[in-house]
């Protein structure tokens, strides 16, 4: 997101025009001020900005997704939804943006809508409704006091082949479905280590005690994947112990005509004795074989890049070291010199994908032995897990 001028937000969005990655993109920019100006609505309390943009695709087209704040006060809007013609952004002649509202979800506003990407992006799929029109979907959840919850909701857009036209003509509906129990979590703990900033600054009088903790920020909904029938995700969530862990959900949607149900196909937790795991990715194959991609840390763990295998019958695996941390985090952001309060600001993201042979990209952040610079010293760890053999599969 980026301001042009005080007052006025957007969202900008670059797609390759070519199969090279390392060529040449086509930058398209959302209006989200939302204060009724270059022809977008009124909402309350505008000009708005749309924070933490989320982003997922499927034949027909591409979503996004915001929180949507006041820039000049306090307030929340809730949960914003863009939709675009695919087809038009790869032409390079996307002009068209349906814009939608999340509005109220129970007792509270809608808020970060994960939409789903799947990995059959050229193919019919399983992406319809009764009605064979395309649908979109997005599951959100549904923590409004940062507590406990046993609720997620899940999201579709229909006659999503519409998007392309002069007018398009969706609709947005959704269900709230019953799940496993999930919370907010608690900062995570993590291996004592040489942490030379806070040396330096306990030097000049920062006194910040103890050593720093990681950020898991809440339990809000992450990436989600549509995959062999089943919308796949995960949230950070407090599990036995005091500890941060993970509540991963495989979610059947499911219509009678054009009402909107689903149904948890299986669930589960990852977490490990007496450490932390922490901002799940979860990607999914189209044979159902999945990887979890997430960070451990803990009395026992620097910071490491981990994951564990799932699918809808066995569920998730053991978990397994991808790339094992070598120090303590040692960010300034959790330091009282900064204005910190002992929590550090950890990145907050991770990511896995399915290639067309069954393999699966991971990333997340962990703490590597490279150069670091003066104020952190965290890394991004990118590796591939193999599809999973036929005699793994039995």
């Amino acid at each position: 997101m980026t301001g042009e001028f005080v007052g006025n937000s957007n969202l900008l969005l670059a797609v390759s025009a070519t199969t090279d990655p390392s060529a040449t993109f086509d930058l398209f920019r959302i209006n989200v001020t939302d204060d009724g100006t270059n022809g977008t609505v009124v909402h309350p309390d505008c000009p708005c900005f749309g924070d933490q943009p989320l982003l997922g695709a499927d034949r027909n087209g591409l979503y996004i997704t915001t929180n949507e704040f006041p820039l000049f006060g306090p307030g929340f809007n809730g949960a914003q939804i863009y939709a675009l013609s695919k087809h038009q952004l790869v032409a390079g002649t996307a002009t068209t943006v349906v814009h939608l509202e999340g509005g109220g979800l129970a007792e509270g506003p809608s808020y970060s809508v994960q939409p789903a990407t799947s990995p059959r992006l050229g193919d019919k799929g399983d992406e319809d409704d009764d009605a064979g029109h395309g649908v979109a979907y997005f599951l959100s959840a549904l923590d409004f006091t940062g507590t406990l919850d046993n609720r997620i909701a899940v999201w579709a857009m229909t006659n999503t082949e519409t998007l392309a036209d002069s007018v398009p003509n969706v609709e947005l509906t959704h269900a709230v479905i019953r799940s496993e129990v999930y919370g907010q979590p608690p900062p995570a703990t993590q291996k004592s280590g040489p942490t030379p900033l806070r040396d330096v600054l306990a030097s000049i009088g920062d006194t910040t005690e103890p050593f720093e903790m990681l950020d898991t920020n809440d339990d809000r909904m992450n990436q989600v994947v549509f995959a062999d029938g089943l919308l796949w995700s995960g949230v950070n969530t407090i599990v036995s112990g005091g500890r941060a862990g993970i509540a991963w959900f495989a979610v059947k949607p499911t219509w009678s005509g054009r009402t909107l149900a689903g149904k948890i196909r299986k669930q589960g937790y990852v977490s490990l004795a007496g450490s932390h795991a922490l901002f799940p990715s979860i990607g999914v194959a189209e044979d159902g074989e999945g990887v979890i991609a997430f960070s451990i840390s803990g009395p026992d763990f620097f910071p490491s890049a981990a994951y564990t295998r799932v699918n809808a019958e066995r569920g998730a695996g053991d978990v397994r070291i991808a790339a094992a941390g070598v120090a303590p985090a040692d960010g300034f952001s959790g330091y009282a010199f900064f204005g910190g309060n002992g929590v550090a600001r950890w990145g907050d993201y991770s990511a896995a994908v399915a290639d067309s042979r069954g393999n699966v990209w991971i990333a997340s952040e962990f703490i590597s032995d490279a150069p670091r610079t003066l104020f952190a010293n965290w890394s991004t760890f990118i590796g591939r897990v193999p599809a999973r053999s036929l005699d793994e599969k039995r």
